[in-house]
């Protein structure tokens, strides 16, 4: 049925562009995420058994000298990623192919040295423990890892099996892995090809998606519209950005490995995610703001004063389609504008619909459906922003998506109505000129568009908006648009690419209403952020606030009882003490609104009075509101310049060589000069000193090289390389090696060896379950199968039944791997434990010329389980005895490094401050200068953001060491890391608020040097709760502490801001001046540092929670629980340790204990 044409549109509904509804359905018809996981699944179980075949076919046996060196080929074909995208193909075999080459050369000196075993030994131990350093950067190294160790390994076992360097059997093992690299490399290319290119565009829609549903979800919690299942998933949504965002880095390093046919160039997708990562950073920004504001004004009395204005209303709705439009016009192009080819891309294959579920934020990057998670796991996601959402809450986001997209309909159609009866009163009027043009005000429904709405719902969408636009005039496209209305002509929209207000619209083939779009949601967000300057100046200005004029920086310091007043003890603030004359005299915090507000004694206006008081704005939370336009601020720049590098540029659709685009940025990134300036010299050069470098003597290099080599990263190295090395005294040793390693045929066993010694013991012992389920299943398949097919079909093991049986192994395999990326050891040792026994039982019972005796398929299974078992102790030995490292202690040494490069860098952030925002007429700093301070600031935000992902492994691995002495704290923990991530991104926001210039010459003269003290204070306390934080982590103990709150010293701030706010409001040219962007972009440097100095303190309170194991008994003297902090509760008090001491330790000698008593006192 064809459905009728819908009438002619305008305003912003009517820019919706149009694509091509062939490459749409080809998009909706082939884009499943099952069916990418299919035919990966498919790929991988082909490549292996081609392998099979090949292995099992006499002729190509022939080949190859030694036959059943073929078995290394299951490590290489698995290791290849066959049924991956393209670019972790390539990515994964390049570097398994350096690793291999590297391994082919301590092969050949291994085989040099046949005539001495200690040297063998000695340099094998050196190539592994090199190659243990460069395992320890990432899961993407383990191809480099296993090639090269594993190979190299077959050096040592070649002369001690021939007695001398049998070049035949290094070539023979050189053809095994360059025929592995050959299969995974041909199926991945040759079958269904999946390009890391298109899987990244698919990414970016995705996020895309999450952008656009969180940012309506947002306007609607800041209209007071949301439900309590909105609310749960814009929760989620804000979990789900940061995951986004790793995703795509470690989809774009895949993709910079390939060779495709695109639109875009390796930069302009890297500059494609830098501008969504700026969208996120924004919509995190809005989402706290929010959260505070619900927090401090639950009622939405602010809210309400805010929008109250019939224009505001409109504008913000205008704001909110304007989001859908730019959103849409981006997905129009990543999607497969200009008749993109979509069905060679099946890395794209996802529906819409399971778009949250298929992301893991580990650094695997292999697509991951949902998987259930408990609720530990859960939090753990939400503080770090990584775990995949369950699927109970997927649902519910998709609910919550269809719903927003029916209301953006419905709110479509309303206002369409609304256009038509005013264009039919603008006609009716036009012979009467003295009667005024109406406003239409819109309603307050939320628009969406297509944020979280299925693919063929956007294709329907799409094909109507297509229709209406072919049936527009040219008369109806030159009437004003909704946002035009409300922009004064003075005050032109701006744009991002200055060009594009001169282009013509339809160059390049671009449709006409499509050059608009964005003019349009800027024009819509200008009007918008005018209306709520206006509101929030006309509120502070009249009093509304009830804010003394009193500036509290000039009064006398607050008394004792309130500068404590938030860790009063319960049995302080009791009804006999409440009751004394003191307590009833009135506070300091009392102002004279209230006092004279209580001096009427009119009982007939109480009522009205209750009434009036419930809708008096808060000002705490009305600061809070400069917050969240400074995210929705940011939200229109950035997608402003998305959509410049997606859609106004035109890219050409070529072929692109992003793997030689990546390895020339690569040099020319190691070649690049330095900065002129370093960091230390810019600091010298802003506080006007000469900067002297320091002179590094030779001890210095030897303490940093001493310092390194006990770093986790070479005792980890040193570790595997002692364990490989205590491995071949199997192999090199006379005695063991005739009686172990020869019979048992350990040559497989190195792997469990290597992979068992992990960085921390939780991982060890993660590892050892996946070893055990993978080796003893694998075998075991690889047993029975052998035993059903032995002596069928002519054939001791007929190869027909081994590789039929074998298909449905590999898939299962394949399918496990390409499910959970995780369990990528355990399904490794499920192809090579089954690929190993039966090809070794093949080879030397039907290959002919290499038949001989050998061992059964029940003694070689026995065999196999032995070398597990020998290579299980060995890391056992080696984790529970040598350098262990738990991952207990290891998480909380990362915790304390994450404190120390918060402190670091808020100590930078607020030497930085002080010099772009003075309290004097100070001269203006050099800009190189500030500008390589703020690169550095740049670079550590990325450092330590880097630090707190790299919490998560460390955490599951520590959840499943044993509890011998205290429970896991993951409660705590979680918290912990949760209040670090916050404490990060207000710091990030801070330093965005100041930028390179500071603040505008009004805000500088009459709000930040008149509130300089202010600062100070809050500085100086910030660096202690820094500093007392990371010592307590570091220090494994509490620190007794009792810092005064900085709350009331940011309550005051804000406060007498506000004082000062209203009087600039009371001058002439004062509403202009608070509504400039430095006004409000200091009122956003405000409210983050402040938010830094509140989760400060419940990071304290956190801390002091922390429970440790008690090894002294505290001998209790006296009761000073009550005057203790929160942050020490749990602690014995300073005289209890000490007597402890003394009863513990008789021989210990009074001076000690007055020393420590002295030390204790100090502290």
């Amino acid at each position: 049925m064809v459905r009728p044409a819908r009438p002619p549109e305008r305003g912003l509904a009517a820019a919706w562009p149009s694509r091509s509804l062939a490459s749409a359905r080809e998009w909706i018809r082939t884009r499943s995420h099952e069916r990418l996981l299919l035919v990966g699944t498919l790929k991988a179980t082909i490549a292996l058994c081609l392998l099979c075949i090949l292995a099992f076919s006499t002729s190509f046996a022939r080949l190859n000298p030694y036959p059943v060196t073929l078995n290394g080929a299951f490590l290489v074909v698995v290791g290849g990623y066959p049924g991956g995208t393209t670019g972790r193909c390539f990515q994964a075999l390049l570097l398994g192919t350096a690793g291999l080459g590297v391994g082919c050369l301590v092969y050949a000196i291994l085989g040099e040295l046949a005539d001495s075993p200690t040297g063998q030994g000695f340099v094998f131990a050196i190539w592994v423990y090199l190659a243990a350093l460069v395992r320890f950067g990432g899961p993407k190294y383990i191809s480099f890892y296993l090639y090269g160790v594993l190979f190299s390994f077959n050096g040592i076992y070649g002369t001690v099996e021939q007695g001398y360097f049998d070049r035949r059997f290094f070539l023979a093992n050189f053809e095994a892995y360059a025929w592995g690299i050959a299969i995974a490399l041909g199926v991945n290319v040759l079958v269904w090809p999946m390009t890391s290119e298109s899987e990244l565009r698919r990414l970016l829609v995705t996020s895309l998606q999450h952008v656009a549903t969180l940012a309506h979800l947002t306007c609607k919690t800041y209209a007071r519209e949301l439900d309590r299942d909105e609310l749960d998933v814009r929760q989620v949504l804000v979990k789900e950005l940061r995951s986004d965002y790793l995703a795509l880095s470690a989809r774009l390093e895949e993709t910079s490995y390939e060779v495709v046919l695109s639109s875009w160039s390796l930069h302009g997708y890297a500059q494609m995610i830098r501008a969504v990562q700026g969208l996120q950073q924004a919509l995190i920004t809005a989402s706290s703001a929010m959260d505070l504001i619900s927090q401090l004004d639950p009622e939405g009395v602010n809210s309400r004063h805010l929008l109250a204005e019939a224009e505001t209303t409109r504008t913000f709705a205008d704001f909110r389609h304007g989001i859908d439009l730019v959103i849409a016009e981006i997905v129009d192009e990543l999607v497969g504008a200009k008749g993109v080819p979509v069905e060679h891309d099946p890395a794209l294959d996802q529906d819409s619909a399971e778009a949250p579920s298929d992301r893991q934020g580990g650094s695997v990057g292999e697509p991951q459906g949902p998987t259930p998670a408990a609720d530990a796991d859960e939090r753990l996601g939400h503080a770090l922003h990584t775990t995949p959402t369950p699927s109970a809450a997927q649902e519910k986001v998709l609910t919550v998506a269809a719903r927003l997209k029916r209301e953006v309909q419905e709110s479509e159609e309303r206002q369409r109505r609304l256009r038509g009866r005013n264009s039919s009163s603008r006609s009716a009027s036009a012979s009467r000129p003295g009667t005024p043009r109406s406003t239409p005000a819109s309603g307050t429904a939320t628009p969406t568009g297509w944020a979280g709405a299925s693919v063929e719902e956007l294709e329907a969408h799409l094909s109507r908006a297509r229709k209406s636009s072919s049936s527009r005039t040219r008369t109806e496209a030159e009437q004003p648009l909704p946002g035009e209305e409300a922009v004064p002509e003075k005050n032109p929209a701006r744009t991002t690419d200055p060009e594009k207000a001169t282009a013509p619209a339809d160059r390049q083939g671009a449709v006409p209403a499509r050059a608009g779009v964005v003019d349009i949601f800027r024009k819509a967000w200008d009007a918008f952020a005018r209306a709520q300057q206006t509101a929030l100046v006309s509120l502070i200005k009249d009093g509304a606030l009830e804010v003394d004029d009193v500036l509290r920086i000039e009064s006398g310091m607050p008394s004792i009882k309130e500068q404590y007043a938030h860790r009063l003890p319960k049995a302080w603030t009791s009804s006999l003490i409440a009751q004394t004359p003191l307590a009833r005299l009135r506070s300091r915090g009392d102002t004279l609104s209230n006092v004279g507000a209580g001096g009427a004694g009119d009982d007939d206006n109480d009522d009205d009075d209750d009434d009036a008081a419930d809708e008096v704005p808060c000002s705490e939370a009305l600061t809070k509101s400069y917050s969240l336009l400074f995210g929705l601020g940011q939200l229109t720049e950035e997608l402003a310049t998305l959509h410049d590098i997606v859609v106004a540029r035109q890219p050409h659709r070529r072929v692109r060589f992003f793997i030689v685009q990546m390895v020339v940025d690569s040099v020319r990134q190691l070649f690049r000069p330095r900065d002129g300036m370093k960091l230390q010299e810019a600091l010298a050069v802003l506080h006007g000193k000469e900067y002297k470098p320091e002179e590094k003597s030779r001890l210095s290099y030897l303490v940093r090289a001493e310092r390194w080599f006990w770093g986790q990263r070479s005792l980890y190295a040193l570790k595997v390389a002692m364990g490989a090395t205590i491995y071949t005294l199997f192999a090199l040793a006379p005695t063991l090696q005739t009686h172990v390693f020869l019979p048992f045929g350990q040559v497989s066993a190195l792997i469990t060896v290597i992979v068992a010694i992990a960085p921390t013991l939780g991982g060890t012992l993660s590892t050892w379950l996946l070893q055990i389920s993978g080796t003893g299943a694998g075998a075991l398949v690889g047993l029975v199968v052998l035993e059903i097919f032995r002596n069928v079909g002519g054939y001791d093991y007929n190869p027909f039944g081994i590789v039929a049986l074998g298909s449905l192994w590999f898939a299962f395999s394949s399918y496990k791997f390409l499910r959970y990326p995780a369990k990528y050891t355990q399904s490794l040792l499920y192809v090579t434990g089954f690929g190993g026994i039966c090809l070794q039982e093949f080879v030397y019972n039907d290959t002919p010329g290499e038949t001989r005796r050998f061992d059964s398929p029940g003694l070689r299974f026995g065999y196999t389980i032995a070398s597990l078992a020998i290579s299980m102790g060995i890391s056992a030995a080696f984790q529970l005895l040598i350098f262990r490292q738990p991952a207990r202690h290891r998480l909380r040494i990362q915790l304390a490094e994450v404190m120390f490069a918060l402190s670091a860098y808020n100590s930078l952030l607020q030497a930085y401050v002080n010099l772009v925002a003075p309290a004097d007429e100070a001269p203006v700093p050099p800009q190189d200068a500030l500008a390589q301070v703020q690169r550095d600031l740049i670079k550590r935000e990325g450092k330590v953001q880097s630090m707190i992902l790299a919490l998560a492994p460390t955490f599951e691995f520590a959840k499943v060491e044993p509890k011998w002495w205290a429970p896991f704290q993951g409660e705590l923990l979680l918290r912990i890391i949760r209040s670090q991530q916050i404490i990060l991104d207000r710091l990030r926001e801070a330093r965005t608020a100041v930028g390179l210039r500071g603040f505008n010459e009004t805000v500088h003269r009459d709000f930040a040097n008149v509130l300089f003290p202010y600062r100070l204070h809050s500085q100086r306390l910030a660096r202690t709760l820094f500093y007392l934080g990371a010592t307590s982590l570091l220090a494994k103990t509490q620190l007794a502490r009792d810092v005064p709150s900085s709350k009331p010293t940011w309550a005051s701030f804000e406060r007498d801001a506000l004082v000062l706010s209203r009087r600039m409001s009371k001058l002439p040219r004062g509403e202009e001046e608070l509504k400039r962007p430095g006004f409000l972009r200091y009122w956003f440097y405000l409210v983050s540092l402040g938010s830094v100095s509140s989760e400060l303190e419940e990071l304290e309170k956190h801390l002091g929670d922390v429970r440790r194991p008690r090894r002294v008994q505290p001998v209790h003297i006296i009761d000073l629980s009550p005057l203790r902090p929160l942050s020490s509760r749990r602690l014995p008090c300073r005289v209890d340790v000490v007597g402890a001491l003394a009863r513990s330790n008789p021989c210990c000698p009074p001076s000690s204990l007055r020393i420590f008593s002295t030390f204790c006192r100090s502290v």
